[in-house]
């Protein structure tokens, strides 16, 4: 792996296999990764790595880099987890002596229930202190922003991004839509679109029964287990825990339920907040 641009003390490297990553080195004795959400990219965690004592990597999926142009063919849902699995097994190997850590939010909290699926033969599976899962999906009930770029011509996906714009409740909700659109629009949107169809076969219409074995998966392969969901999920929390607790897991995972926008979970503040228990 090399090291380019520099943000400070955040540098960018690449992968032999072309994954690009923003990278915070610390002598910290953690190592933290970090997914984003669909569409987004590893910039929407440089606040954070640029301000934070820890080891920090934020990976960028293949397609979704910032400055992408258009060319490359729509990468699957499996090659996705394959490339991302490779990655931190590599890494962790190299950092051995560091505990791990993986962060996701929304997309990239499924991420994390696929990598645990994939480490369930344990073959390559690193030895996971933590796993923080910001809002990850239950069901398709909350797959609003998937369900609407699955269903969007790939080469034009202005009228979804108009109707998902006319969901905000308020003008905080439509003052981050419009953040969020602010970042899907410029990539390749046939990369977003196979990654939301592929994501909504990933899960079933509806019930929890599939998130708690997806979740005890997790539980498996890491030490701690921590879901932090915005309000919107205050509606899915009981079901939740009930599904949870069927695989036995009801007491073996934090969960807090914010006041917070989907969005707002990823602020700086708020992620150094949720990383603390176990970076600090």
């Amino acid at each position: 792996m090399t090291s380019a641009l520099a943000f400070g003390q955040v540098t960018e490297g690449r992968t032999s296999t072309g994954l690009r990553y923003l990278e915070r080195k610390s002598d910290s004795d953690t190592l933290t990764f970090f997914f984003h959400g669909l569409g987004l990219d590893a910039t929407d965690y440089l606040g954070y790595l640029s301000h934070t004592d820890t080891h920090g990597i934020a990976l960028n999926l293949r397609g979704y880099e910032p400055d992408r142009s258009a060319g490359i063919p729509p990468v699957p849902l499996a090659s996705h987890i394959r490339m991302a699995a490779a990655f931190v097994e590599e890494v962790s190997r190299e950092n051995a002596d560091k505990k791990i850590v993986l962060l996701g939010f929304s997309l990239g909290a499924d991420l994390i229930l696929q990598l645990a699926e994939q480490w369930q033969d344990g073959r390559g599976v690193p030895a996971v202190h933590a796993a923080v899962l910001l809002d990850p999906n239950v069901n398709q009930s909350t797959m609003t922003i998937s369900r609407m770029f699955a269903e969007a011509d790939p080469t034009d996906p202005v009228p979804a991004f108009k109707r998902l714009v006319n969901l905000a409740p308020d003008k905080d909700g439509f003052r981050s839509l419009c953040h969020y659109l602010a970042k899907v629009a410029p990539k390749d949107f046939e990369q977003v679109a196979q990654l939301s169809r592929d994501m909504i076969t990933y899960w079933r219409p509806d019930g929890y029964e599939q998130f708690g074995a997806r979740l005890h998966n997790v539980t498996r392969v890491a030490d701690h287990v921590r879901l932090v969901l915005s309000a919107s999920y205050g509606e899915h929390l009981s079901a939740m825990r009930t599904a949870m607790g069927r695989h036995g897991d009801g007491g073996n995972v934090s969960v807090e339920l914010t006041e917070l926008d989907h969005f707002d979970l990823i602020d700086e503040d708020r992620l150094a907040s949720v990383l603390a228990p176990f970076t600090g």
